[in-house]
């Protein structure tokens, strides 16, 4: 299967402070490029990546176009290793906006499958046949250019793209769209789907990126620092082997509220509850949709350590009927994001 994303050639560095010496926003950090003297600028978009990139860590960097504070942006953090004693660990997507960019090419290549969502009355699953972008407003006078490489559909927006994959007359046409505003809320994608004789089912994603996992108590690190996500599994049967679950929601509630409890993402927990009222329309399949941004994890579970509220409310709205999907992938040194499969999500 071809990669889902391609970064460009990495730059592999060692993260020497953060924030900056010289710039002092803790969205830039100082990085040492690997096997060179040179000590570069970089954006750390995703600041510590749940305490994985702090100094001393591996990170892959790209370069940024010239003329910025920063010449080069984080893209890749090295995270801790399973297992005790191990050299390296697994690399972790370091952008917040991977994983929405992720679920996009999951969706549109239909990756999510049938017998994973189990779609009824008859709906069907498969490549998308046509995706609506995100919709941005075009500068006056500034005609937006078109790529001699992708065919589109003339609208409005000019941001229908048109895939390669065209439904028969008996086939189910699959439409994406991004950002769709649905009563007084956005969800990142809606699947239209329509069967030949124009009756139609939309599945709704929410889409969470993850990039913290759990730790076996036998080797679970001292923090590195006050945001390092060390938790320790829950611990099992003496005989069961123990198997790395993937961690959202990560960080400190800082005053953040639910209903009167402290959370840490008011907006996460809100986006379960918007799903959890999709379930009253007939034609509508909610989904919370995980992008476990490593490949380490065997399953994906709500962070109860830190924050119960969002735990207990996941729990409540998949009892409900919304359904919980979890996608992992894969990344290497090289820059390329792999569909790895799906995985169980606890609740």
């Amino acid at each position: 299967m071809p990669p889902l994303i391609t970064l460009g050639r990495l730059i592999r560095g060692t993260l020497i402070k953060r924030p900056s010496a010289t710039i002092k926003s803790p969205y830039v950090a100082d990085v040492k490029i690997k096997g060179k003297k040179d000590t570069v600028l970089a954006h750390a978009p995703a600041l510590d990546v749940g305490g994985l990139c702090f100094p001393g860590s591996d990170v892959y960097m790209l370069e940024r176009p010239p003329g910025g504070k920063t010449s080069h942006s984080i893209e890749l953090v090295c995270g801790d290793p399973v297992n005790e004693g191990e050299d390296s660990g697994v690399l972790v997507g370091a952008k917040p906006h991977l994983g929405e960019v992720i679920a996009e090419e999951v969706l549109k290549r239909g990756l999510i499958t049938q017998d994973i969502l189990q779609l009824k009355d008859g709906f069907t699953l498969g490549p998308v046949n046509d995706f609506t972008k995100k919709s941005s407003s075009p500068k006056k006078n500034s005609p937006k250019k078109q790529s001699p490489a992708k065919k589109k559909l003339k609208t409005n927006e000019d941001d229908t793209e048109l895939l390669d994959t065209k439904p028969s007359a008996t086939e189910t046409m699959i439409n994406l769209q991004q950002q769709v505003t649905i009563g007084d809320s956005r969800v990142d994608f809606q699947m239209t789907l329509t069967k030949p004789n124009g009756q139609s089912h939309n599945v709704v994603f929410e889409v969470k990126n993850v990039v913290c996992a759990d730790f076996q108590s036998s080797n679970a690190p001292t923090p590195k620092s006050p945001g390092h996500c060390v938790v320790v599994a829950p611990e099992g049967k003496k005989d069961d082997e123990y198997k790395r679950a993937a961690l959202f929601p990560w960080g400190k509630t800082r005053g953040q509220k639910f209903e009167d409890k402290p959370v840490v993402s008011e907006r996460a927990c809100k986006h379960l509850k918007n799903l959890e009222s999709m379930l009253d329309e007939k034609n509508v399949t909610p989904v919370v949709l995980f992008i476990v941004n490593r490949a380490d994890c065997q399953s994906m579970r709500a962070c109860h350590e830190k924050d119960p509220v969002f735990a207990e409310i996941l729990s409540d709205v998949v009892k409900a009927g919304v359904k919980a999907l979890a996608v992992r992938v894969r990344w290497t040194e090289d820059g390329e994001c792999f569909f790895d499969g799906m995985l169980p999500v606890h609740v």
